[in-house]
Parts: C-alpha cells; sequence; structure tokens
C-alpha cells in the first residue's frame, strides 16, 4: 500500500497510465485535468474528498461539457487510486453536472454537394510537407469520411492496406473494433488517386498533421461559408442511414455493443457489407 501522504495528483496520473495502455490524446487529456485540479488545491490523493473535489468543479469557468469531462476524468483517477490501496475516501457524493441537450445538426445532401463542388476547385495551399492544393486531397476527405462514417483520426491515419475490395476496411482507434465500411465510387477512385499521389502510401498523413488538417479544414469551411466542421461529416452518414434504415446507424457507427457472432477470422470486405449511406455523387 502507497503512503497517501506522498502520492502527489501529478504522480497517481503517471502510475495510472503506466498500468494500463493510453491514447496520446487521453494521456494529454487526463494531464490537462491534473493541471486543473492542481491549480485549484487537488494536488494529491489526499485532497481526494468529495468537499474538496465539489469545490473544485463549482469553481470551473469552462462549459458544462467541458466541466463533465473534467469530473469524469478525476474520477477515473480517483477510482483507481481507490482500488489500489491509495485512499480510504471513495469516489462517491460528488456532484452532477447538467448540460443542456441542443438538436444535433449535420450536413444536408445539397449542403455536402455545395462543399464537395468548392473543395474540387479550390487550388488554395495549404503549406507544410508537400504544400498540396485543397483540391488535391479535400473532396477525398469528404466523401471518405461521409461513406465511411469514420472518426477523424481513423481518417486521418488512413493507408493504402485499409483500402480493399471497395471497403474501408481497417480497426477504430476509439473502440478498438475492426470495421469494414463500402465506399461510393467516386471516394473509391479518390482514394485509389490519394493512394498513388503519397509517398509512403499514406491517404492523407504524409501531408496533413491534425493541426494542419483542421486548420485547412476551417480555413475553407470560412472561405466558402461552410457552416459547421468536419464532425458533421460523421453525423450526416448517421442521419442519412437512420432516414434510409431506421435503428441502423447506431451499429454502422460503431455506438453497439459487439456483435453476437463476431468475425474474428473472416476478411469482411469479401463478405457481405453493411450498406452504407447514398453517394455524394
Amino acid at each position: 500500500m502507497l503512503s497517501t501522504s506522498v502520492v502527489l495528483l501529478a504522480d497517481l496520473l503517471d502510475l495510472y497510465t503506466g498500468s494500463r495502455e493510453c491514447s496520446v490524446r487521453y494521456r494529454e487529456s487526463l494531464r490537462r485535468t491534473v493541471r486543473q485540479a492542481e491549480s485549484a488545491g487537488v494536488r494529491s490523493v489526499t485532497d481526494l474528498q468529495p468537499t474538496i473535489v465539489n469545490r473544485f468543479l463549482s469553481s470551473l469557468s469552462t462549459s458544462a461539457t467541458t466541466r463533465q469531462n473534467v469530473r469524469r476524468e478525476l474520477l477515473t483517477l480517483w477510482r483507481w487510486a481507490f482500488e489500489e490501496g491509495m485512499t480510504e475516501v471513495p469516489p462517491l457524493r460528488v456532484m452532477r453536472i447538467k448540460s443542456k441537450t441542443k438538436p444535433v445538426e449535420a450536413w444536408s445532401l445539397q449542403e455536402m454537394q455545395r462543399m464537395l463542388a468548392c473543395a474540387e476547385a479550390d487550388k488554395s495551399r495549404i503549406g507544410g510537407a508537400g504544400n498540396r492544393k485543397v483540391c488535391d486531397w479535400l473532396p477525398g476527405w469528404v466523401v471518405i469520411a461521409y461513406d465511411t462514417g469514420l472518426r477523424f483520426s481513423d481518417v486521418l491515419a488512413l493507408q493504402d492496406s485499409n483500402v480493399r475490395n471497395g471497403c474501408i476496411a481497417g480497426t477504430a482507434a476509439k473502440t478498438g473494433k475492426a470495421l469494414v465500411r463500402p465506399m461510393s465510387v467516386y471516394a473509391q477512385q479518390w482514394a485509389d488517386r490519394l493512394i498513388r499521389d503519397s509517398p509512403d502510401r499514406s491517404l492523407f498523413s504524409w501531408f496533413l498533421t491534425r493541426r494542419r488538417a483542421f486548420l485547412s479544414m476551417r480555413a475553407f469551411y470560412d472561405r466558402h461559408g461552410v457552416k459547421g466542421s468536419g464532425k458533421y461529416l460523421r453525423r450526416a452518414c448517421a442521419t442519412y442511414i437512420e432516414i434510409n434504415r431506421p435503428g441502423e446507424a447506431w451499429r454502422y457507427l460503431q455506438h453497439s455493443v459487439p456483435t453476437l457472432v463476431p468475425r474474428h477470422y473472416a476478411d469482411a470486405s469479401l463478405c457481405p457489407v453493411p450498406e452504407g449511406p447514398p453517394a455524394i455523387r
């Protein structure tokens, strides 16, 4: 049993992340939460008490969603410390944080078609490796992300090995689940083009960092008066699947428990795959 008097919150974080596999982004998020807590006086495991933690959460001036994330991450560390015998105080009686649920917004087919036409004609350069023009890659990103419903990080990480038999096949970084999603003919053409242009067989990551992708897309949306963000592609995918096949979007986007009979050995790209959303063109 570790001495609670010497386990600082930063040390607790290192012990926790060292005991399991965590993504870089999750580690960074946990570290931000720990820094915020430390600045508010929650500096060690002994400070993980309902009164102190509630006072810290009440002092946050960020959005309700951010406060919910901070609460969840701090409770994760506290729960682990309790399970490891670092504290005798259980992670209970922590204030709930309510947030107002806003209606979900997604792009319509017409909006995406206009955006796609703008992307195909946009010769603005984005800088960085290769200094690519928007028209050389963004149309491919749009149709692949929409067709497959992949998260941003999964699109950015696509390699040629993920493209086969008219599908995107791989593993979702967030869930660790295998996925196979069909592409429209136009998306397949773009995937082939991006692979041909690539020096290392990656579709996007050879010339795009995460930050550059965000900034170049934001600049594109602003130039062409496009409301929303890249998240709207995944939402649009879910929306149109739900319109055409009610109750299926949660499976397509993997917001579900594992399937009853997982296909651990079959190449799912050679088997019938879930029908995707209607093609943009």
